[in-house]
């Protein structure tokens, strides 16, 4: 694959090409067990990609996996712009699926049998009744597909796997016509045709598929991708923004204007994003959905409209993708028709227009704007839009600016039942279309860093509840001016990782790297936060050291702004592991073992039995020789050694000691060898490891130095390691949240005026006002996960996750800015253990980072609090072996 797959995408291509090869495989010993593989994943989870790794793994093979032998993929569709983008999509993301291995199927097609090794697209209207490929002997043509599909059925069915793309459409009890094309594709049952060995289906929503399969007889096995893991990825945009003027008619020219505007201004965002990040331009475009019997006039006044308002675009840069896929009059312009799957990639095409749904698959992240002209009761075409554009235009959340994860969706006839509707709708999700899950956002409000916590001004104090008397909060120190302000930065400290420190649960491993987290000199409270310790938790599937070691040195020797950390990491890598291997040659060779490995590997036993005709008395002789292998029986045996020794490992070592071309051979002999000896891969992935730990290490502060985006590349790699690993939190410079909740100050991110509007729970509002009236003179709000969270490993049975505690607070002590982490924990949650646990672990290492850790509790109608800096405390918690925190704070909490 050219993409790094996410961790879900990669357990779910795992997951699928394990299934389709056990299903070849009991078809294969017993012709009657016919297997339906199942892909559940939600729109946006980027199927086609985890489609396309299942591919390469089954036609193929991979580490894991040895693939379908003679594999045979036949791709079903009922629309061929679906099958194109596939096609298109596939070859963007695939290393080894060439042009020549897929194959679309067009009327020309005449083939008595499928190829193995083949991938076929279809799309089924060419097997209508009246088509001519579903004829024999019409027109020149020797076979129909269905007798080519039926041949290959019969004469080589192992191997054949018939995928049904949008498995939920396919059978549906309103498409007649395509259930019964796509029911004989399959075969079985009544359809009177043979039944296909495997089929997989690919949906969103595939109860339909499943239910079908069943009343086939077929056995079924299912993969479902998790929607919270699709939107933790960054690949869909976390927010949907509604504009409306609760069905104000006079409003209406003035939101398109408004949504002009609001595209401009993401093309201004993206164009700074992008210039600052050396990132991919991004042309965000404008989607335009209108009543089905717009006039000429109607359209003409909209696009008019649009062009004023957006003066760097004329009529050429608008198209439409109406059902007469002809070019339409509006007004004095005419705008062209565009296939829906070509308007991603032309980037010049900036405003679309369309009535219903767009096409089933259009996907355009570009998208970035809904301007919908539709009324209420079209509730559903506009769901069916929205979910095609809530993509992230880079597959990936971007850190720094917010807004650019978000989508807006302008509704000018709503009024206030109907955006409330459609809000719960885009909550809940659409079953086909929309996936569940986004922040819907009716009342967006701008935040940016504090300008009041930005410049050092004191402010006012900000009360809006009623039902709480206003206190007299001491929020604000006297007024000073930032030049003669006498309070200085406490750098956090990262203490040197040692054996000593590591906790009982194993969280931060021996040689957790270190690198320098301390803002280079920072004045402000954003440095403070942007300085403290946090950690990667590891993803749910582990690549092997030696594949984080080569990604690692590319990223390293990747010029950034102008230079690479470290231009030859390639090189150093490489010989690190390649010196692993001389040593243990040495080994081996002193010990006399080598010299016997490399007999077998260069060999092979051949057996003999002889018997004597028509002499059932006497006794058979059993012999063996040993033969020596030809060039393809060592080239075999060289693709496994590859394996063993991945990333180019193998053929690099074959190289290094061959001084000649006449050595090669005997360079693959030697290396086969080496390769058979189970202790090998071991201490290649220790030196690996080590060489991971000692570059973040030595280089950890020059990545903190780079963008967001460069150093989550970096965190990535630390995320798959078997352990968590140090990192620093990314402070977003803007956002978008809904204007709901009461209003506080001081927090990192706020409005103009510096207010942050937020919904809390008792407990978390009465720990707030508590520190705020304490005189705290900043706080974070952190977020539950993402570049801008501060992370804490803790353990959970075996496996390890991430807590996230609720606030940061920023106080002055001996005019010195301080950090307090301040956790209000419930004690109920069945993970509020082994949460303590973490924090407390985190409290031991990096308690010097931090003026206070503390956790809080309501305990029989009374807040107490752990304070984690507390030795004592925090040897309680670790040795405590009950499940009720509620036991932890009765025994050592305080009054908070």
């Amino acid at each position: 694959m050219k993409y790094e797959l996410f961790d879900y995408q990669e357990l779910a291509a795992a997951a699928v090409a394990k299934y389709l090869v056990k299903a070849a495989r009991d078809y294969s010993d017993d012709a009657d067990e016919q297997t339906a593989v199942v892909l559940a994943a939600p729109t946006g989870s980027g199927k086609t990609v985890i489609a396309t790794s299942v591919l390469e793994a089954s036609l193929d093979g991979d580490q894991s996996n040895a693939g379908l032998e003679d594999a045979t993929f036949l791709w079903v569709t009922d629309d061929p712009s679906l099958n194109r983008q596939t096609l298109h999509k596939m070859m963007a993301a695939s290393s080894s699926l060439a042009p020549n291995r897929l194959h679309t199927i067009e009327n020309d097609f005449d083939e008595e049998i499928l190829a193995p090794d083949r991938v076929y697209f279809l799309n089924i209207q060419k097997l209508g009744s009246a088509a001519t490929l579903s004829k024999s002997r019409v027109d020149g043509r020797t076979y129909s597909l269905w007798e080519t599909l039926t041949n290959t059925v019969m004469r080589r069915p192992n191997g054949l796997v018939v995928v049904v793309d949008e498995a939920h459409r396919g059978m549906a009890t309103a498409r007649k016509t395509r259930d019964t094309i796509v029911a004989q594709i399959i075969g079985g049952g009544t359809t009177g045709r043979p039944a296909v060995p495997v089929v997989w289906g690919i949906s969103a929503t595939p109860r339909r598929f499943l239910s079908a399969m069943s009343d086939l007889g077929r056995s079924t096995r299912s993969h479902t991708v998790r929607i919270e893991d699709v939107r933790a990825s960054g690949l869909l945009k976390d927010q949907i923004i509604l504009g409306h003027t609760r069905g104000i008619e006079a409003a209406e020219t003035t939101l398109v204007r408004h949504a002009v505007k609001r595209v401009r201004e993401y093309d201004r965002k993206w164009i700074e994003y992008t210039n600052s990040t050396s990132e991919p331009a991004v042309f965000p475009a404008l989607v335009v959905q209108v009543a089905d019997k717009s006039t000429g006039k109607e359209l003409g006044d909209l696009v008019s409209t649009i062009i004023e308002e957006w003066p760097e675009i004329t009529a050429g840069n608008i198209v439409h993708t109406f059902a007469d896929h002809s070019p339409v009059d509006a007004g004095n312009h005419q705008i062209a028709w565009c296939p829906p799957e070509d308007i991603q990639d032309r980037k010049e095409l900036r405003v679309v227009f369309c009535k219903t749904a767009i096409t089933t698959g259009w996907d355009c992240p570009r998208a970035e704007v809904l301007l919908s002209l539709r009324v209420a009761k079209d509730l559903d075409l506009i769901t069916q839009v929205m979910g095609r554009m809530v993509r992230t235009p880079l597959a990936r959340r971007v850190a720094t600016d917010e807004d650019l994860n978000a989508v807006h969706c302008i509704l000018p006839k709503f009024d206030q039942a109907a955006v409330d509707a459609i809000a719960d709708r885009f909550r809940s999700g659409d079953e086909e279309a929309l996936a569940t899950g986004s922040v819907v956002i009716s009342d967006p409000v701008q935040l940016t860093r504090n300008p009041h916590l930005e410049t050092g001004a004191a402010i006012e104090v900000v009360e809006t509840r009623e039902k709480i008397p206003p206190r007299n909060f001491l929020l604000d120190p006297p007024s000073v001016t930032p030049e003669a302000s006498p309070l200085s930065v406490i750098a956090p400290q990262v203490p040197k990782q040692r054996a000593s420190d590591v906790p009982p649960e194993g969280l931060f491993g021996d040689q957790t790297p270190v690198q320098d987290l301390a803002p280079a000199g920072g004045k402000s409270v954003f440095d403070v936060i942007a300085g403290l310790p946090s950690y990667t938790i590891p993803r749910a599937t582990l690549k092997s050291p030696i594949a984080r070691l080569t990604a690692l040195a590319l990223l390293l020797a990747t010029v950034h702004h102008g230079r690479a950390i470290l231009p030859n990491a390639a090189m150093q890598a490489r010989n690190a592991l390649l010196s692993v291997i001389d040593e243990h040659r040495a080994e081996l060779a002193a010990t006399g073992t080598l010299q016997k490995l490399m007999d077998q590997a260069a060999s092979t036993r051949l057996f003999e039995r002889s018997v004597r005709f028509a002499s059932p008395d006497e006794v058979p002789i059993d012999t063996h020789t040993m033969i020596g292998l030809d060039g393809r029986g060592i080239e075999i045996l060289m693709g496994r050694a590859r394996n063993v020794l991945p990333e180019g490992l193998a053929n690099a070592y074959v190289n290094r000691i061959a001084e000649t071309d006449e050595k090669v051979t005997d360079a693959m002999v030697t290396t086969i060898a080496l390769a058979s000896d189970s202790a090998l891969p071991s201490k290649l992935d220790r030196r690996a490891s080590q060489l991971i730990e000692e570059w973040f290490t030595v280089h950890g502060s020059s990545i903190t130095r780079l963008p967001a985006v460069e150093q989550e590349r970096f965190d990535r790699i630390k995320r798959e390691s078997d352990r968590p690993l140090i990192t620093s939190i990314s402070l977003p410079i803007r956002r978008t949240e809904d204007a709901e909740g009461d209003t506080w100050v001081r927090h990192l991110l706020s409005d103009a005026d510096g207010n942050y509007r937020v919904k809390l729970r008792d407990w978390e509002e009465h720990v707030l006002r508590t520190e705020l009236e304490a005189g705290a003179m900043a706080w974070y709000r952190n977020p539950t996960s993402g570049r801008h969270s501060l992370q804490i490993p803790y353990t959970s049975g075996t496996s390890i996750s991430g807590m996230a505690p609720d606030f940061i607070f920023i106080s002055s002590v001996e005019n010195q800015l301080v950090a307090d982490l301040i956790d209000p924990h419930g004690t109920h949650l069945a993970d509020a253990v082994p949460k303590l646990k973490g924090l407390a672990a985190y409290a031991e290492r990096h308690g010097e980072s931090f003026h206070r850790i503390q956790s809080i509790a309501q305990i029989d109608g009374t807040y107490m609090m752990l304070n984690h800096l507390n030795e004592a405390v925090r040897a309680a918690i670790k040795g405590f072996p009950g499940t009720d925190a509620t036991d932890i704070f009765r025994r050592h909490g305080i009054n908070y």
